[in-house]
């Protein structure tokens, strides 16, 4: 069985402010947050709202679930102009490195002033990019398991990990839900 750690809203949000406290003790002034989607799409959002400055968000895929593939796709652009901006881009998770390295690169192509990029977690093992915040940092490996990945991670899982990840009540809502598709 594979090792799996299973955040919490609650975690969620203490890793949000503790990301928040670095970049504001760092001094660095955001003029626009970009969200990656799916997983940075929601920190974005909450990150923008606390720094209050505006929130866009960019889609790259070169993840399913616990496998990556070889090579970072973008299948969105922010549609902010970003020319000038000091721009702060948001993901979940630095598995890789690879999608925070693909975005930062085309935030610079599209004028971007200054990029910094934030996750809630830093895998030191597996990343090839460090990021400039992190609220976690893993030094073994793990798969991740969010709140809004739940429904995601239960359709990947066997059901030996399945019932190791979730309760048993968990585990009938998402049948039930499978059922209802």
């Amino acid at each position: 069985m594979a090792d799996y750690h299973r955040y919490r809203w609650e975690d969620i949000e203490n890793g949000i402010l503790k990301l928040v406290q670095d970049i504001l003790v760092s001094n660095y002034q955001p003029s626009i947050v970009i969200g990656i989607s799916k997983g940075g799409v929601i920190l974005a959002s909450l990150i923008s709202d606390m720094l209050n400055v505006p929130v866009d968000l960019m889609q790259l895929t070169h993840w399913g679930f616990g496998k990556a593939e070889s090579q970072v796709m973008i299948k969105h652009r922010p549609s902010l102009n970003i020319k000038g901006h000091d721009a702060l881009l948001i993901d979940d998770v630095s598995d890789t490195g690879m999608t925070l390295m693909t975005a930062r690169y085309e935030l610079y192509r599209l004028g971007a002033r200054n990029v910094r990029t934030a996750v809630l977690d830093y895998k030191a093992l597996s990343s090839r990019y460090v990021p400039d915040y992190y609220a976690y940092k893993w030094t073994r490996w793990v798969y991740i398991i969010y709140p809004w990945e739940n429904f995601e991670a239960y359709k990947s899982l066997n059901s030996i990990d399945a019932r190791a990840v979730f309760t048993r009540h968990e585990l009938v809502k998402m049948q039930e839900l499978m059922r209802t598709k």
